[in-house]
């Protein structure tokens, strides 16, 4: 007799608690925002640029910030889970050149490029554990602005000045990265992107971190 007893409060409790899992799961919209800081550069310019041309100038890395949305869905690769998104980013990197003058004086100038898009991706997603995963999928970008400053400054936008970068086109990429759940609704990436498409002798590169919340 106990032991019916245990095996029906057992199965009355595994009942309730499944109910408690299911409720909790379905609380969940799958939605979620981030933002967060990435590192970029146009990688492959220097290996279309004569010796002469790279004594002139030099590329380094240029930061920004981003935003976007993402969304789990029922889609599935085998057993990987897909989740899409869209975020404002951007590509860019930096150019640095000496000017030097007669008496032989030097002026270190710089010029920040700065390309925004709006990325739309997908993501293939491989859980190593309940709180980290891996993930990987593509990326197409949708150009929207090419932003020039010289030394600090915007460049006018005026028929004096060409600030036309050749790059108002889309571009593709892959996405490859890993995430940390802080808690059930934070969690933390880190990854890279690399584009695909040349834009005029060179290919985005680029490295990120972002912070995300998931309701």
């Amino acid at each position: 007799m106990i032991r019916y007893l245990l095996v029906f409060l057992f199965t009355i409790s595994s009942t309730v608690i499944a109910q408690e899992v299911e409720q909790a799961a379905s609380s969940k919209s799958g939605w979620g925002v981030y933002g967060g800081y990435q590192s970029m550069q146009i990688s492959g310019i220097e290996d279309d640029a004569s010796d002469e041309e790279l004594e002139m100038f030099e590329t380094e890395r240029l930061g920004s910030f981003y935003i976007g949305i993402w969304k789990n869905t029922d889609w599935k690769i085998g057993s990987l889970p897909i989740t899409v998104g869209a975020e404002l980013g951007h590509r860019g990197t930096k150019f640095k050149t000496d000017l030097e003058f007669p008496d032989g004086e030097t002026l270190e100038m710089s010029a920040d490029i700065l390309i925004t898009y709006l990325d739309l991706w997908a993501s293939a997603n491989y859980a190593m554990s309940d709180k980290f995963n891996l993930w990987i999928g593509p990326l197409f970008g949708i150009h929207l602005d090419d932003k020039v400053k010289f030394m600090g400054l915007d460049l006018p936008d005026n028929d004096d000045i060409d600030t036309d970068l050749g790059s108002n086109e889309y571009d593709f990429g892959v996405l490859l990265g890993a995430g940390y759940s802080i808690s059930d609704n934070v969690n933390i990436n880190a990854g890279l992107y690399r584009g695909l498409k040349d834009h005029d002798g060179g290919k985005y590169n680029n490295l990120f971190i972002d912070l995300g919340y998931s309701f």
